[in-house]
């Protein structure tokens, strides 16, 4: 990678990373990118401006090659490429850790520890919270889903009494 032979892959990595929340959070970045009447000088301009430092000069020559290629609608794709390719080779897993409620800086740092021992990675932990779990916790990393919720209890107990009532 370019950035990384000029130490700059955290910073491009952040870029990429802030690009593609735009991306996600505002579908209007995506409809202007994906539009052939706005020229490829103005999509860079309104992409700069989205940023509230300027670009590093890594991020900002592969949108404009990105640009040049007409491969705008691809942009977000390449930038979650970027940042999984990023995260392999720094070791870091990401996880997802959803609750019923908010849980608290002690209880994620032990979470990250017993993941990090478990996987003999860097965790780089994301917290959402979903009502409808009721309480307890889903962890989800890689392809891996450990259900510890109530709701998930709640659905075991109901597909056993079904099925005792079925047998019946």
């Amino acid at each position: 990678m370019h950035a990384e032979k000029y130490g700059r892959e955290l910073e491009v990595y952040r870029e990429a990373k802030w690009l593609s929340r735009c991306m996600t959070q505002y579908p209007q970045v995506k409809r202007i990118l994906s539009s052939p009447v706005v020229s490829a000088s103005k999509k860079l301009d309104m992409l700069e401006k989205l940023f509230i430092r300027p670009l590093s000069e890594e991020f900002r020559r592969f949108i404009i090659l990105v640009l040049e290629k007409k491969r705008e609608e691809s942009l977000q794709t390449i930038c979650f490429m970027y940042q999984e390719r990023y995260r392999e080779e720094k070791q870091i897993l990401q996880v997802e850790l959803v609750t019923a409620a908010p849980v608290t800086e002690d209880t994620k740092a032990r979470i990250i520890k017993k993941m990090e021992k478990l996987t003999h990675e860097h965790i780089r932990l994301i917290t959402t919270i979903d009502t409808d779990i009721l309480g307890g916790y889903v962890v989800y990393w890689d392809t891996y889903r450990w259900d510890a919720s109530i709701a998930s209890r709640m659905r075991q107990v109901r597909k056993r009494i079904r099925e005792t009532m079925n047998n019946i």
